[in-house]
């Protein structure tokens, strides 16, 4: 598990399944990820990690809860976890899980904002690696849906340290960043509406949406929202696994 120490960027996403190996073979088929298994020591089961090429960019392993739903958590790289943690809960969020060291990986833990949106933290162990432009079948973007965007964008700040910025599109949205340049960029805002709950998203860059989503419901997903389109940004649509885990793909203007 090799992950950017990049504080307050994105740095890992992970599937928390109750069908690790139906997940596999319909993220295998859709996106070409190639897994790998890693060792997590005495009487603990292995750690799925999704690789594309030689690079690790996720990971998958079966729920510790059976009755937790299905879902991508995405990680935040900080500095500390355990102050922003604190941060966290002092500004009304729950502790999920941790802060918890995981030997070779670095210390981890997981909260639930004010709007029950859950997302984790990650203080990675090793030296700095690089970022680089996200290629086809990686991950690209993280979307945060609230019931109180206001709100949401005071308590990231004082979580991260993100500013809140107008984003590319030019339609008045919200984009979390770590600095006031266009690749400093991490998650667009978003009002949640529609009946969907507050949550985070994240998004896996295709060559064509239209064929990866051709792909997700022959290999038994379901296509929950089968296009956005995004003024200056590329499209999107929302997909659903065969095990109930959602996520975005991306195809990008910009090619």
């Amino acid at each position: 598990m090799n992950t950017p120490n990049t504080p307050t960027r994105v740095v890992w996403r992970e599937l928390m399944t109750d069908d690790l190996e139906r997940a596999k073979g319909f993220y295998g088929e859709l996106f070409g990820w190639v897994f790998k298994e890693m060792p997590m020591g005495p009487n603990m089961p292995p750690y799925t990690i999704a690789n594309v090429g030689d690079k690790g960019i996720g990971g998958l392993m079966t729920k510790p809860d059976g009755n937790m739903p299905t879902f991508w958590l995405s990680y935040v790289g900080v500095p500390s976890a355990d102050e922003a943690l604190a941060k966290a809960n002092a500004g009304g969020a729950t502790t999920i899980f941790g802060p918890m060291e995981i030997p070779g990986v670095g210390k981890m833990a997981g909260f639930m904002d004010s709007d029950h949106a859950v997302i984790a933290m990650l203080q990675p162990d090793g030296p700095s690696q690089p970022q680089s432009m996200p290629q086809q079948g990686e991950f690209c973007w993280e979307t945060l849906m609230a019931s109180d965007p206001a709100r949401a964008r005071a308590f990231y700040g004082e979580v991260f340290g993100w500013t809140s910025v107008p984003g590319p599109s030019g339609n008045g949205d919200t984009v979390f960043g770590v600095g006031p340049k266009p690749e400093d960029m991490v998650a667009d805002l978003q009002q949640a509406q529609g009946g969907m709950p507050p949550c985070w998203m994240t998004y896996v860059v295709v060559d064509e949406i239209e064929g990866a989503r051709a792909r997700a419901e022959r290999l038994g997903g379901r296509v929950v929202v089968p296009l956005i389109e995004i003024p200056n940004v590329g499209r999107i649509a929302l997909i659903a696994d065969p095990t109930g885990g959602h996520l975005g793909i991306f195809q990008s203007a910009m090619r």
